[in-house]
């Protein structure tokens, strides 16, 4: 008896560090796994606060008081050290909420030594944001996104963005947002929110070499197609000599990619373009000018690498590209011209029959009395949108 009432001296003590330990081991994860939760919806609820037009204070404020309140129902919390930080994922803002907390072990905090000691971390982004239709990329120069005279843009169900500024002289911009890097002046609707995040360019990795891939001979680009009259029906591929038409002409694009190089696309006086699944992509000597009465209707690619896409220039087209015909009824697709000013002047309505248009330019002006539609439909037209623009789904999700 003696000998078992000894190795019970000697067993008990162990048993009962072990299960203490276990104990100790449990509630740690419990602690962990709380806290895990507390990061995560804080992550997902102040995501909605990340509007590309704030430095993210709105989201890391509510991100703060939302853990305050958490823990302050926790009787038995540790010891926390919060931090929120606004972070970049794959172009996309997002919040990442760490906590950093400590927990007395049973052992009077020596083992481990100074108690238990372990991190959460949660990111999270929003999925709400506002369709994104009109982009200004440039990041230099004045006036890069203006409005003159009795000019107007209409975007009820998009964001208007610029990477610098917006200076609206006379005219107004509705939109269902506006917003500005730097600063914005005049009649907008709702009042642009300045201070944003700059957006990069999002079809900076698309091909557009392909003016180095066709080549024009001399007769070919001393050739353009030149008509007053008649219906004329336009393969897809090279143009070099460029399109003129004029008169009552009716120039109809076949289904395909249309490169112009080196000559310009003229649609003037009665003259007619139409064409339905186009892109027309115009190289640094190419550009296009639609004027007078010109009725102008197209709709852009549905498949291939330029989905989406109804216009646009090379990275190095730096031309004005003008649009002051009275009938530029439908442009329906991304217009990019990345490294250009796109102008709408006159008396005109644009774009007011497409389902939707994105408009992605170096600088964009308004002058003169011209209405620039840009509907966001999306739903309705069998052209796709490129990702990067146009809709997104609402609510915020973890990322990490």
């Amino acid at each position: 008896m003696g000998s078992i009432a000894l190795k019970t001296a000697l067993i008990l003590p162990c048993l009962v560090t072990l299960c203490a330990g276990a104990l100790d081991l449990t509630h740690v994860q419990a602690t962990k796994a709380r806290l895990q939760d507390i990061a995560d919806s804080t992550a997902l609820a102040s995501a909605s606060k990340l509007g590309l037009a704030t430095d993210g204070s709105n989201a890391t404020e509510q991100a703060r008081a939302y853990v305050q309140i958490h823990l302050a129902e926790w009787a038995q919390r540790p010891a926390v050290e919060e931090s929120y930080e606004i972070v970049d994922v794959g172009g996309q803002r997002a919040i990442r909420v760490t906590l950093d907390a400590n927990r007395p072990s049973f052992f009077a905090n020596l083992l481990p030594p100074g108690g238990w000691n372990f991190r959460v971390e949660s990111t999270a982004t929003t999925m709400g944001m506002v369709p994104l239709c009109v982009l200004v990329t440039g990041s230099s120069g004045s006036k890069l996104l203006n409005v003159k005279d009795s000019s107007r843009i209409k975007a009820p169900a998009c964001m208007v963005h610029s990477n610098r500024d917006i200076d609206v002289e006379g005219g107004s911009i509705t939109a269902a947002a506006v917003q500005v890097v730097t600063s914005a002046r005049g009649s907008i609707s709702p009042a642009a929110g300045t201070g944003a995040a700059a957006i990069a360019d999002p079809f900076e990795k698309l091909d557009l070499d392909f003016s180095k891939k066709q080549n024009c001979t001399k007769a070919e680009r001393e050739k353009p197609l030149k008509v007053s009259s008649g219906t004329h029906y336009v393969s897809a591929g090279k143009h070099c000599g460029g399109i003129d038409a004029s008169g009552t002409a009716r120039i109809r694009l076949d289904p395909g990619d249309h490169f112009f190089l080196g000559g310009h696309l003229v649609v003037k006086e009665d003259a007619r373009l139409e064409g339905a699944d186009v892109v027309l992509f115009f190289d640094k000597a190419s550009k296009f000018e639609f004027k007078d009465r010109a009725m102008v209707s197209l709709d852009g690619r549905k498949t291939g690498p330029y989905a989406g896409m109804v216009m646009g220039g090379t990275r190095d087209n730096t031309q004005d590209f003008i649009i002051s015909a009275d009938h530029v009824e439908s442009l329906l697709g991304v217009i990019y011209v990345p490294s250009a000013k796109m102008i709408v002047e006159g008396k005109v309505d644009v774009a007011r029959d497409s389902a939707w248009t994105v408009i992605v330019a170096e600088g964009i002006q308004l002058k003169g009395s011209p209405s620039l539609f840009i509907n966001a439909n999306y739903e309705v037209s069998d052209v796709p949108v490129p990702a990067g623009v146009g809709p997104r789904n609402g609510g915020s999700r973890l990322i990490q």
